[in-house]
């Protein structure tokens, strides 16, 4: 089944970082659970060349090589210590590899789809809206966009979210460009989706207890001017 083939990915690549600093180790396994990772993978191709923006440490680019060997995946972070765990855990997959880069400063490399994944809400809203801009000069008409965020909503689990979040950045576990976090409402999302050049479906994570949604967007075409 494509479920428990895809949460068996996510172990083996869980299993990558046992030989990590300890501290890193803890963060990857708080997020292989807390993140639903898993279902999040499931939107994304298959094949073809796919760029991870805001990888972290590595783990979801590192599930996107374990679940399918027809993805060659590069993962682009600001961290120059998340960035060496991750190039840690590569060995002989010649289809994985890190670099450190501006998500926001430079766009990336033309690929076949990219993967944002809890990275925008450390950005301020500006600079949220020109990585999606980054992203969509990078993919043809009609490639994948896949973005795992949090909404802001009159909701008890948009407390939950925002509280948790803001011990993460508190203690350093993340970090981002802004000193407050920045989590849009779906009507600003999705505007900021439109005006970066997408056409952009929402998908709720009803089983998460966070506002947690995807955003599953695919370039439009570029009207002439």
């Amino acid at each position: 089944m494509p479920g428990s083939t895809t949460t068996a990915a996510l172990e083996r690549a869980v299993h990558r970082y046992r030989r990590a600093p300890v501290f890193a180790r803890w963060f990857v396994h708080g997020r292989a659970f807390l993140a639903d990772l898993a279902l999040v993978e499931r939107y994304v191709p298959r094949h073809g060349f796919v760029v991870d923006l805001g990888c972290g440490h590595g783990l979801f680019a590192n599930l996107l090589v374990e679940a399918s060997a027809q993805r060659r995946v590069l993962g682009i972070d600001l961290d120059e210590r998340k960035v060496a765990v991750a190039r840690s855990t590569i060995g002989e997959r010649e289809g994985l590899r890190f670099e450190l880069g501006d998500i926001v400063a430079v766009p990336p490399p033309r690929c076949d789809a990219i993967t944002i994944v809890d990275v925008l809400y450390l950005l301020p809203f500006h600079a949220q809206e020109l990585v999606l801009r980054n992203a969509a000069s990078a993919l043809a008409e009609g490639a994948p966009l896949v973005v795992k965020a949090q909404e802001r909503r009159v909701d008890p689990r948009y407390v939950l979210t925002y509280a948790q979040e803001l011990v993460a950045v508190g203690l350093r576990f993340t970090r981002g460009g802004s000193t407050r976090l920045s989590f849009p409402s779906r009507d600003q999302a999705v505007g900021m989706f439109e005006r970066a050049g997408f056409r952009v479906d929402v998908v709720e994570m009803r089983r998460r207890p966070y506002t947690d949604v995807l955003y599953l967007a695919r370039r439009a075409p570029i009207m002439p001017t």
